[in-house]
């Protein structure tokens, strides 16, 4: 086996980005740290000669939702970019579901829809081309917002535009060694499910171990059709008809972690806008879960070549069915303590409105009715099951299920965007967090990035370098947790 150093980074969560002809970023984009990442990359290939690292070359990894698929919400021009795509060639010959909501998850509409990534963060593609030019590798593990993935199609596009980007970069400055497509295609990695190096590291994005993201076979997670599409989640369901109509108001929305935060902010932030988002696009949520309950996916043998023996990933496969049932009671719970957040608001309202009308006995009844179901609220958010820290217990059971014949010291998740570090009984679990703003669980409503990642000599087996790129100082620096804050 090759010595690598590894960098592991998970969440960037690229959309459309930037739109050359309009000049503006997608409201609905989350990663805007092209060129941060671009010194980051430039960063460390400078470092690499350093005794520390040996003069190894590094391996990024990727640990899920490296691209926001649902995000991509805009349609091909007419004519015959949008006929090599749906056989149409006007946006009139589309569903209209489809005109309003975007494209489906086709592999022929996936690949289109990575063509739009790329063409929007240029300079990202182009200095992960610059980076497997100077003879680093990428590893892409597929998350649940870019399950396409699964597409080979999507990957095959992925790869070249990876080349394009660098080779106009390298056109246009003359800067760069070359690199042909099939080197490129060489050294950039995709893994289905986890990333795993015998006694070293095991790779997992997380989102398997959460019922709004969980597949039900996730090495083959598409829907019998023609042409056949990718099995759909009742998460992506939420961010395709709510949240990606929400971000044209909150354009942060799906950064809360978890975004049962923002269902609970926005109810008593704004309650009417609330409410008539509800009534408006509620119904076309519905309608399309209920046609999900009544579908099932197309299930097939499972393959995925790993150094895992199918004992341990059958284990593993099960720790994800275990915890996505969980996962369940706290979102029920969640839409518990919503409702009575509207409960509370709206018998408040009632009441003030006659108070007004200075009808004193019914506003006081309001009142009490109020005060009743904000007692309620309050009792209730001490007894629903919440979403803190689950992904630490996720570990903890990973452990175990390595730890007779496979251990490894570092146990590395992403998915809920919150950077992490703890001993376990023998392995450190890890959380890369994400390069996205982040709204913590606790404390006001404000946004911050962190830029986190996880770095990791090769040999080294100490306590975790779990670090944030300062972009301002061009190097990283140590994530204090607590004291970043």
């Amino acid at each position: 086996m090759e010595a690598y150093n590894l960098l592991v980074a998970s969440d960037l969560h690229l959309g459309e980005g930037f739109d050359p002809e309009s000049g503006k970023y997608s409201r609905m984009e989350d990663f805007l740290f092209d060129d941060a990442f671009a010194r980051f990359l430039r960063y460390h290939e400078s470092v690499r000669q350093q005794p520390r690292f040996g003069g190894r070359p590094w391996k990024l990894v990727f640990n899920g939702d490296l691209f926001d698929f649902v995000q991509v919400a805009s349609l091909p021009q007419e004519g015959k970019p949008l006929s090599e795509v749906k056989g149409v060639a006007s946006h009139a010959g589309l569903s209209a579901d489809e005109q309003k909501y975007g494209l489906g998850t086709t592999a022929r509409e996936s690949a289109w829809k990575i063509e739009r990534i790329a063409r929007g963060h240029q300079r990202f593609f182009a200095a992960l081309g610059r980076f497997v030019a100077h003879g680093n590798h990428v590893v892409v593990i597929t998350g649940n917002h870019d399950i396409e993935l699964y597409w080979p199609d999507v990957r095959e596009r992925l790869v070249a535009e990876v080349e394009r980007a660098y080779a106009r970069e390298r056109e246009m400055t003359g800067e760069g060694p070359s690199i042909s497509l099939a080197e490129v295609k060489a050294r950039v990695h995709f893994c289905p499910w986890f990333y795993y190096e015998p006694g070293c590291i095991y790779i997992e994005h997380g989102g398997q171990y959460e019922s709004s993201s969980h597949f039900s076979d996730f090495l083959s997670p598409i829907s019998p059709g023609d042409p056949p599409d990718i099995q759909v989640l009742w998460g992506r369901l939420f961010g395709r008809y709510l949240f990606n109509q929400v971000e044209s108001v909150h354009p942060f929305a799906d950064n809360f972690k978890p975004p049962t935060r923002y269902i609970l902010w926005v109810f008593r932030k704004a309650p009417l806008m609330t409410l008539r988002l509800v009534v408006g696009r509620g119904w076309i949520f519905l309608r399309a879960f209920w046609g999900l309950r009544r579908s099932k996916s197309q299930q097939r043998e499972s393959s995925c070549e790993t150094l895992l023996p199918s004992e341990v990933t059958r284990k593993i496969e099960a720790l994800g069915e275990k915890w996505s049932g969980g996962s369940r009671q706290e979102w029920f719970g969640t839409l518990i303590l919503g409702a009575l957040d509207l409960l509370t608001i709206g018998l408040a309202v009632v009441g003030a409105a006659n108070l007004v009308g200075r009808s004193w006995l019914a506003a006081g009844a309001w009142l009490a009715a109020a005060a009743i179901a904000y007692l309620l609220r309050r009792f209730a958010s001490h007894r629903v099951p919440t979403f803190d820290d689950f992904l630490l217990r996720v570990a903890q059971d990973l452990e175990q299920a390595l730890k007779p014949t496979h251990p490894v010291p570092y146990i590395v998740l992403g998915h809920d965007h919150m950077a992490a570090m703890e001993r376990l009984e023998d392995a450190w679990y890890v959380n890369t967090g994400a390069w996205v703003q982040i709204f913590e669980q606790k404390g006001p409503i404000e946004g911050r990035e962190k830029l986190t990642f996880f770095r990791l000599a090769w040999g080294y087996t100490g306590v975790p370098e779990l670090l944030r790129w300062d972009d301002a100082a061009g190097e990283p620096a140590r994530l204090r947790f607590g004291l970043d804050d």
